[in-house]
């Protein structure tokens, strides 16, 4: 599968990855994460190249990785440190990649080494303010491709048939519609006034009020890193008056037909009650796992092994955003693969 290589994507939560090897399928592609000795976090590629064997199935000596299978030690720079059976041969070394450790998360960069710039990282610097917000993460698993994990995302009107929990059933009747797009960034933005305050907002609603105005705004991210804001305010005052909750949706391709789901949230209201919001990370985390998963799991099963858009689907005016990054993403992916192709106007 032809992939975006020349790009940050989430690898692994910083509190996730210690002293010990973590192994992680990344874009077809396995790596093992560590952090040196001075606490920076490493990955090399997970494959000895003497007989292929997985480094993370050996350990952890000093500032190397021993293989357990013929005992070569490899530095965190790749290069084979050392070689019980004789000298070290010259090509005894594996691939790494460039990691960058922001907003507690460790990504890693799975093209061209020297193209890899933190300033190309979007910002998702809400979901490490816990001056402002309480903060609490989740690392998930969807069985499907991740542009189908996309898509689910960016078109949010599934919310009040597949979620009990986060939509109204007449939600789509009141809701206004509309896609940004800024460069790279595809923005989803809906709007619901006068809506029946939510199960999930139930939860941090303080208002009296019976209904309020609900808003679900989704920024999309080349490739697949994306940031929801959904609040709940009195009808007709502005947002900070109101009931915010962030949430980032980080995901990273595992194989073609599994994604790793990275998920964090940052609430503003009752932030000291650590009971609701572990009772709130709890219940959104079901969801995507029991809701959501499935669900896309059972449409890509339906779709045959084939692509989405080669299969000609029925789109609705909900879908604007997910076939805006969809396309943005194919446009991206082939200008890395023919660098000297004319860009496409738009």
């Amino acid at each position: 599968m032809n992939y975006l290589r020349n790009t940050w994507y989430a690898a692994v939560w910083s509190e996730d990855l210690g002293q010990a090897a973590l192994p992680r399928t990344l874009l077809d592609e396995p790596i093992v994460f560590v952090r040196a000795g001075g606490g920076e976090p490493v990955a090399l590629a997970d494959r000895c190249p003497h007989r292929f064997a997985p480094l993370s199935l050996g350990k952890k000596v000093g500032d190397s990785l021993q293989c357990g299978y013929h005992g070569l030690r490899f530095g965190m720079d790749g290069k084979c440190i050392y070689n019980p059976h004789g000298p070290i041969p010259p090509a005894a070394r594996v691939t790494t990649y460039p990691l960058l450790e922001r907003y507690g998360m460790v990504w890693i960069w799975m093209g061209e080494a020297s193209r890899a710039d933190p300033a190309l990282l979007p910002d998702f610097s809400v979901i490490a303010d816990t001056e402002r917000f309480a903060i609490f993460r989740s690392t998930l698993k969807t069985p499907a491709n991740y542009q189908l994990a996309i898509d689910n995302l960016l078109d949010l009107s599934h919310a009040q048939y597949l979620h009990p929990l986060l939509g109204n059933l007449d939600s789509n009747e009141r809701t206004r519609f509309h896609t940004r797009i800024e460069g790279n960034t595809v923005w989803s933005l809906n709007d619901m006034p006068g809506e029946p305050v939510t199960k999930l907002f139930q939860m941090l609603w303080k208002s009296d009020s019976s209904v309020g105005d609900r808003r679900a705004n989704m920024r999309w991210d080349a490739p697949s890193n994306l940031l929801l804001d959904v609040g709940f305010t009195e009808c007709g005052r502005p947002p900070s008056e109101g009931a915010t909750l962030w949430s980032a949706h980080l995901l990273t391709p595992e194989t073609e037909s599994s994604t790793h789901y990275f998920w964090a949230g940052a609430r503003d209201t009752c932030r000291e009650d650590t009971v609701l919001g572990e009772k709130i990370r709890v219940a959104i985390s079901a969801a995507f796992v029991n809701e959501d998963g499935p669900m896309i799991a059972a449409c890509q099963q339906r779709m045959g092994g084939l692509e989405l858009m080669e299969l000609g689907p029925l789109l609705l005016k909900s879908d604007a955003a997910a076939v805006s990054a969809r396309r943005v993403l194919a446009e991206l992916i082939e200008q890395e693969r023919q660098p000297d192709r004319p860009h496409a106007a738009g």
